[in-house]
């Protein structure tokens, strides 16, 4: 995947602007550094002053001692798939560690499910918020849902929100007609955060990549293959892959 500057710039300033910026924090650096999400850390972080730690990879890989790491370091901010963030809070109450000075935790990469032991983790601490970000690697994060602070509204999933900034979403039939509130459709991006395509590969370019007839002329949205709904409160909501 081509990925624009200007869609990492986009994604960046949304993230300091929303998170925060305040320099020294801590952020652990936990994706591979072959997954996209791992641009949005080290730039992020760098980019504002944050301080950056790295864990070595056997203690990423194992739930408990990432947990000790966690808290020994100070972690901040830490972003993994749902299944280490479910790892994590059940490390962490079978430990007894509260983790104090762990703020943000944000998901991606797979859907969030949202077990009896993260809720138990995040009850009663409505400093420490649980974000839910959606995003191809077409894409890289283009919509985002914080869960709220009282752990008891939780469900046992979570929506995957709204766009970020210069970023528009659709919800499309077979006939790229917009769907109402609560119908299943596929899930189409347009804006700042599309890439130009996939590198020397055109065929499938111009199959992802395709016209946005709600956009001005040039504009391309990109097909996600995955279907979601609005609810009735404006978020979206993840349901599975069209090709299911």
């Amino acid at each position: 995947v081509a990925m624009t500057v200007g869609a990492l710039a986009n994604l960046i300033a949304w993230h300091t602007a929303t998170i925060g910026s305040t320099p020294g924090t801590s952020v652990a650096q936990f994706t591979a550094i072959s997954f996209d999400v791992s641009a949005q850390e080290i730039l992020e972080t760098l980019g504002t002053g944050k301080r950056l730690v790295v864990p070595d990879t056997d203690v990423r890989r194992d739930p408990t001692r990432f947990v000790q790491w966690l808290d020994e370091h100070r972690i901040e901010e830490l972003y993994a798939p749902n299944v280490m963030v479910q790892a994590v809070c059940e490390a962490a109450l079978e430990q007894g560690r509260t983790l104090p000075h762990l703020r943000h935790i944000a998901q991606a990469g797979e859907a969030l499910q949202l077990s009896p032991a993260t809720k138990e983790f995040f009850a009663g601490r409505p400093e420490r918020v649980l974000h839910n970000h959606y995003g191809p690697a077409e894409t890289h994060v283009i919509t985002t849902y914080s869960l709220p602070g009282e752990v008891s509204d939780w469900g046992t999933t979570a929506p995957i929100g709204g766009p970020l900034w210069n970023t528009r979403v659709f919800v499309l039939d077979d006939a790229l007609a917009p769907v109402p509130a609560g119908v299943t459709g596929e899930l189409y991006l347009a804006g700042t955060a599309l890439a130009r395509g996939y590198w020397d590969r055109p065929g499938l370019t111009a199959e992802r990549f395709v016209a946005n007839p709600y956009g001005g002329p040039g504009e391309r949205m990109y097909r996600t293959g995955d279907l979601v709904r609005w609810n009735t409160a404006g978020e979206l909501e993840y349901i599975g892959r069209a090709d299911n």
